[in-house]
């Protein structure tokens, strides 16, 4: 068997094309395949970017079952409009987390809080 550039595949690309395309006609994707039968991925898909590189086989196609985005339309009313409050204070910990607040904290509790103690 040879490709469309006229070159001959070797025993283990003729092997591959043969579990590619076994794979599409059960409608899996080669990964799903390969651990149904029980076939070491890796190598197989080394061989598989070759058949791809040698334009043996096509890139990957989207599957019959995704669909294409809907668009979502948004509106913001004048309640979700109302609800937008400035930010004054922003505490940043390096663990993650983060505290924003409206309006400026009361100076015991920010002190208390970067401190580690009680409030």
């Amino acid at each position: 068997m040879s490709d469309r550039n006229g070159e001959v595949l070797s025993e283990r690309e003729r092997a591959c094309l043969a579990h590619v395309q076994e794979a599409g006609r059960l409608g899996l994707s080669f990964s799903r395949y390969c651990r149904e039968k029980d076939l070491k991925i890796h190598q197989w898909t080394w061989t598989k970017r070759a058949l791809l590189r040698k334009g043996v086989i096509s890139r990957r196609r989207r599957s019959k079952r995704s669909k294409a985005a809907v668009f979502v339309p948004v509106r913001i009313g004048p309640t979700a409009a109302a609800a937008v409050t400035t930010q004054v204070c922003r505490i940043r910990h390096p663990s993650g987390w983060t505290i924003e607040c409206g309006s400026l904290p009361d100076t015991r509790w920010l002190s208390a809080l970067l401190s580690g103690g009680p409030a």
